[in-house]
C-alpha cells in the first residue's frame, strides 16, 4: 500500500494503519459489543391430509406465518418407513432401499410455495432423486456415509459381509445392521421369524435452494411456506440384496463346498480343510454346506447370520466360470430349489453352514466355481409387487426468535414500502429426450437464468423396466466389469469374470458408449475442442478432462466433490459458467449440448437428459406483494 516516495506522506499512511488496526483489535477482543439475542426452537409440524402415505401420493406441508422465521439448514423431513412384499409367503426376500440414497429415493417431486391465497411458486424440482443421487455419489466420504446411515435410512458398508475376493466396498449386502428388516440369528428354520421387515426412520435434509441455505428466512413475511412432496414408485426405490443377483456382484456369493455331509469320507460338521465332493450330473441333494469365503460360516460362529438368502426363498446353482445355471433337473429347465432351514455347525477346527433345501436333483456337474443365486424373484407371480409405506411423517422447524423491537422495526419498515430480498442457490431442470439410434445430437437448453452458475447434463436411461428387471438388474446398464481373475465368459462379454448392471436406472447417469461432448454458447464451441469420454464410456479407465470439467461444475453448483470415484456409476457432463462469485446472464445465449457416440459400439438406450442449470434466484417481499427473480 505505501507507493509513495515522500517520507511523510509514507509515515501519516502508516500511523492511519496502525490505529485503524488497534482500533479493531480493541472492538474485537476487549470491548464488549451489542449482539441480537436469538433464541431457537423446534417445531414439529405434521403433514395435512393424512397419516400414512404409499407409493406415488402427495405429502403437503404447511409453515405457518406464524413462526416468523426459521433457519432453513437445520430443518428436516422426519418420518418412517416399511417395506412389505405381498408374496412373502411364497417369495421370500430380503430388501431395502437405496443404499446410497436411503429415504431421499423416495422424494419423486418437490415444490415449495408461498403461503396465501396468491400462492407463489419459489422452486420447484422435478426429479428431485435424480439431482439428490447426483449430490449423494460425488459429495461423499466415510464420515458422510456414516451419517447418512444413522439418519436418512441409508446403508453403510459392513466389514463382517465383505468379499474375501477382493470385491469392491458394498451398501446393499448388509445383514447386520440394516434398517430395514431385522438381523438374523444363529439358526434360521421358520420363514417367519427369519428377517422380518422393520421401520426405519429417516431424517431427511431437504436438498433445495431454501432448505440449504444458511440464511434466516423470513415466513412471517411470506404468508407461510407450503411444502409439497410427490413420492416415488416402489419399484425405482427398492432393491434386493446384492449378494444373492445375479446381475450384480457375483463373486460375492454364497459359494457351494458340499453335499449331503459327504467331504472327503467325513461326517459333518464340515472340516473346510478337507477335500470336498462334488455332485454329478443326476446327483441328488437334500442338504449342503456352504465355504467359508465372503465372510460365511466363520467370526466367531456368527455363521448364519451372514447368509443373504433367507428360508422359503428359491434359488440355483450357478458356474462362476460359464455363468451356465445348474437347475433343478426334475422341474424342468426352470427348475428350482427351496431354502428350508440354515444352521451354523461347529465343532473342534471344523466349522461352516449347513443349507437344508428341498429335494435338487443337479442338471450338470457341479465344481468350486458353484455359486448361489436367487430365483424367487423370477419364480414370483406377473403381479409381484413389493410397496413401501410411509408414516409419522412431520417436519421439524428450526423457529428462530428475534426480539420485540427488530420485529416491530422491520413490519414498519415493510409497511412504509420497503422491500426485503432473498437470494440462495436453487436448480432448473430442463428435461429432453434422445433415441437409443441417434449417434450425434444438440440438446437446446433453453436457459433464461440472469445470474447462472452451472450446468449439469445427466443422461438417465428411459427404458421402462418391470419392477422384477428393477430389483434385479437385469437388462439394465452395466455399471463396470468386475476384473477380479478367472476366465472371462462369452457372457461377461469377454471383457470380465462378471459384469455389474446398474438397480438405479432412470435415477443415475448412463454412458451407453458416449465418445465426446462438446457445448455452444455465446457463438462459439466451449470448449473449443470436443472433451472425450471414450475410456470412461469403456469401464477401463479414465478419461481427466471430463472429470475436471465436473468438478469445477458441482462445486459453482454447490456441491462439495469429496470423491469422484463414482465418475461410472452415475455419468454426467459438467460445465461451469463463472467462477467463484460471478454469475452468467444466460438469456438469449443459445445454450446447446453437442453429443457424439461415434465408437465401435452404438449406443443401446433410449436417453433421458435431465440437465440441471444452477443459478441464484430472488424472493422480493415488498408490502403485501411476492414475487421471484430467477
Amino acid at each position: 500500500m505505501l507507493i509513495h516516495h515522500d517520507g511523510e506522506v509514507s509515515f501519516l499512511i502508516l500511523q492511519m494503519n496502525f490505529f485503524l488496526f488497534a482500533r479493531i483489535i480493541n472492538m474485537s477482543f476487549w470491548t464488549a459489543e451489542d449482539k441480537i439475542p436469538i433464541g431457537q426452537t423446534k417445531i414439529s409440524i405434521p403433514a395435512e391430509h393424512g397419516l400414512n402415505y404409499n407409493p406415488g401420493q402427495k405429502i403437503e406441508f404447511h409453515i405457518p406465518s406464524s413462526v416468523n422465521f426459521f433457519q432453513p439448514k437445520e430443518s428436516y423431513l422426519k418420518f418412517d418407513v416399511e417395506l412389505s412384499n405381498p408374496d412373502v409367503a411364497t417369495d421370500p426376500l430380503l430388501l431395502q432401499l437405496d443404499g446410497q440414497m436411503g429415504g431421499q429415493v423416495l422424494i419423486r417431486d418437490l415444490r415449495i410455495y408461498s403461503g396465501g391465497a396468491g400462492r407463489v411458486l419459489l422452486e420447484e424440482f422435478q426429479n428431485y432423486n435424480v439431482l439428490t443421487a447426483l449430490k449423494y455419489d460425488y459429495e461423499v466420504n466415510d464420515t458422510i456415509k456414516a451419517k447418512r446411515a444413522l439418519t436418512e435410512g441409508c446403508v453403510f458398508y459392513n466389514e463382517q459381509q465383505r468379499s474375501t475376493t477382493g470385491l469392491v466396498q458394498d451398501t446393499a449386502n448388509n445383514l447386520s445392521d440394516n434398517p430395514y428388516f431385522d438381523q438374523p440369528g444363529l439358526v434360521r428354520e421358520t420363514a417367519a421369524t427369519d428377517c422380518q421387515p422393520k421401520k426405519a426412520k429417516c431424517l431427511l435434509p431437504l436438498n433445495t435452494g431454501i432448505f440449504s441455505n444458511d440464511k434466516i428466512f423470513p415466513v412471517g413475511l411470506t404468508d407461510g411456506l407450503i411444502v409439497e412432496i410427490i413420492l416415488e414408485s416402489a419399484k425405482m426405490s427398492i432393491r434386493q440384496l446384492d449378494t444373492v443377483s445375479k446381475a450384480r456382484k457375483l463373486r460375492g456369493n454364497p459359494v457351494f463346498l458340499s453335499a449331503n455331509g459327504i467331504v472327503g469320507g467325513a461326517a459333518p460338521p464340515v472340516d473346510p480343510n478337507a477335500v470336498p465332493q462334488y455332485p454329478e450330473e443326476d446327483d441328488i441333494i437334500t442338504s449342503f454346506w456352504i465355504r467359508r469365503d465372503n465372510m460365511m460360516g466363520i467370526s466367531q460362529g456368527v455363521g448364519a447370520k451372514q447368509i443373504p438368502f433367507v428360508v422359503g426363498q428359491k434359488f440355483v446353482f450357478m458356474n462362476l466360470n460359464t455363468m451356465v445355471e445348474n437347475v433343478n433337473a426334475t422341474a424342468g429347465a426352470a427348475g428350482v430349489a427351496t431354502i428350508e432351514a440354515l444352521n451354523y455347525e461347529h465343532g473342534g477346527t471344523k466349522e461352516s453352514v449347513r443349507v437344508t433345501c428341498s429335494t435338487y436333483t443337479v442338471s450338470a456337474d457341479m465344481s468350486v466355481n458353484s455359486i448361489m443365486i436367487d430365483k424367487s424373484v423370477d419364480a414370483s407371480p406377473a403381479t409381484f409387487a413389493p410397496t413401501y409405506k410411509i408414516s409419522d411423517c412431520e417436519f421439524i422447524v428450526q423457529q428462530v426468535s428475534m426480539p420485540q423491537g427488530y420485529t416491530s422495526k422491520l413490519g414498519s419498515m415493510m409497511k412504509e414500502g420497503g422491500a426485503m430480498n432473498y437470494d440462495f442457490l436453487s436448480f432448473t431442470n430442463y428435461k429432453t429426450s434422445q433415441i437409443a439410434s441417434e449417434k450425434l445430437t444438440t440438446l437446446r437448453v433453453p436457459l433464461v437464468q440472469t445470474r447462472a452458475k452451472a450446468v449439469l447434463a445427466i443422461p438417465v436411461d428411459a427404458t421402462i423396466y418391470t419392477t422384477k428387471q428393477h430389483i434385479k438388474g437385469d437388462t439394465t446398464e452395466i455399471e463396470y466389469f468386475d476384473s477380479g481373475g478367472g476366465s472371462a465368459p462369452a457372457a461377461a462379454g469377454g471383457k470380465s469374470q462378471t459384469q455389474n448392471a446398474s438397480v438405479r436406472s432412470g435415477l443415475v447417469g448412463i454412458t451407453d458408449e458416449i465418445t465426446q461432448y462438446q457445448l455452444f454458447y455465446d457463438g462459439k464451441l466451449n470448449p473449443s475442442r470436443a472433451v472425450s469420454t471414450a475410456r470412461i464410456s469403456g469401464k477401463v479407465s479414465v478419461d481427466q478432462q471430463p472429470i475436471i470439467e465436473l468438478e469445477k461444475a458441482l462445486v459453482m453448483a454447490g456441491i462439495r466433490p469429496h470423491s469422484l470415484m463414482n465418475f461410472q456409476k452415475n455419468f454426467c457432463l459438467g460445465r461451469a459458467l463463472s467462477l467463484q462469485d460471478g454469475v452468467y446472464d444466460a438469456r438469449g445465449r443459445d445454450f446447446q449440448f453437442q453429443v457424439e457416440y461415434s465408437g465401435a459400439t452404438a449406443p443401446t438406450k433410449n436417453k433421458l437428459w435431465n440437465v440441471w442449470c444452477a443459478h441464484l434466484r430472488r424472493i422480493v417481499i415488498s408490502g403485501n406483494s411476492i414475487s421471484l427473480q430467477v
